[in-house]
């Protein structure tokens, strides 16, 4: 399933403010010291090639077939996903005959979720810890969506970013910096396809993801939390990239009745967990 490295481009990139210094960035995610700098020509070339591809993928529709493996158990599932950018995710759970068993939507802001077998309805807001609490993998919203469009979770940005070529290995090294995100890609030195990456959190890694096989279009995304604890797999069974999404698609009602109403806020809320 996962295929070896041969060639490649890697890619870290540092979310923040403003490119101030090399040392602060190793601070938090620490390379290897005195790399060469990629000339500036040839690294804006490889940056807007990304970026170009980057500004084809808007939104997705898709049927997603998920292996995941948690706390030693494996489950199969299938999902009806429908994300737009930045941050716009539908997620739909579909088990037996058909029925929906899980609904998950974000509009960015806020995080809702519903079981319909338990009339369960939990929101809050869109933050990775509450995805981890209604989906069992600790990922931002916005980050989720890009990875679902084969993207990486941070975008790329040509002016706040430098390439460099590590002398003991056929990849190059782009450093960005935004905000408290660090994100280290590797992509393809032959087309510069996405291949694998990590998201790390200030110093810390989070998430770990893998594009399977190599190529353009969209295959498989494994996703990793660094622990192993939880791993999911996710295949396109079939999708349609860039329809044209309704918005009221991101929000769900609050069940009527006597539905179970949980705060995710509260840290108190059930791990529902991709059921």
């Amino acid at each position: 399933m996962i295929h070896p490295l041969r060639l490649c481009v890697l890619v870290a990139a540092l979310a923040g403010a403003g490119l101030s210094g090399c040392g602060y960035f190793l601070d938090l995610v620490p390379e290897e010291k005195g790399l060469p700098l990629v000339s500036r020509p040839v690294a804006e070339e490889m940056l807007r090639t990304l970026k170009e591809r980057e500004a084809k993928a808007t939104s997705l529709r898709a049927v997603l077939d998920l292996t995941v493996w948690h706390g030693g158990r494996r489950q199969y599932l299938q999902q009806v996903a429908v994300v737009e950018r930045p941050a716009l995710i539908r997620l739909e759970t579909i088990g037996w005959a058909g029925l929906t068993t899980l609904v998950v939507a974000s509009d960015g802001h806020r995080l809702q979720a519903h079981v319909p077998v338990e009339n369960t309805f939990v929101a809050g807001r869109a933050t990775a810890e509450n995805v981890a609490a209604v989906a069992g993998i600790r990922v931002a919203p916005s980050h989720l969506v890009r990875l679902l469009l084969g993207l990486p979770p941070l975008p790329i940005e040509i002016d706040k970013s430098a390439m460099f070529r590590p002398e003991n290995e056929y990849a190059y090294l782009l450093r960005e910096r935004e905000s408290s995100y660090t994100q280290r890609l590797w992509v393809s030195a032959d087309d510069l396809t996405l291949l694998r990456g990590e998201l790390y959190d200030w110093g810390s890694l989070r998430l770990k993801f893998r594009y399977s096989p190599e190529g353009y279009g969209l295959f498989s995304l494994l996703l990793e939390e660094p622990s192993g604890r939880v791993v999911i797999e996710v295949s396109y069974r079939s999708y349609e990239l860039n329809p044209e999404l309704p918005s009221d698609l991101f929000t769900l009602p609050q069940p009527s009745g006597r539905a179970r109403v949980v705060d995710l806020d509260t840290g108190q809320a059930p791990s529902l967990r991709l059921q």
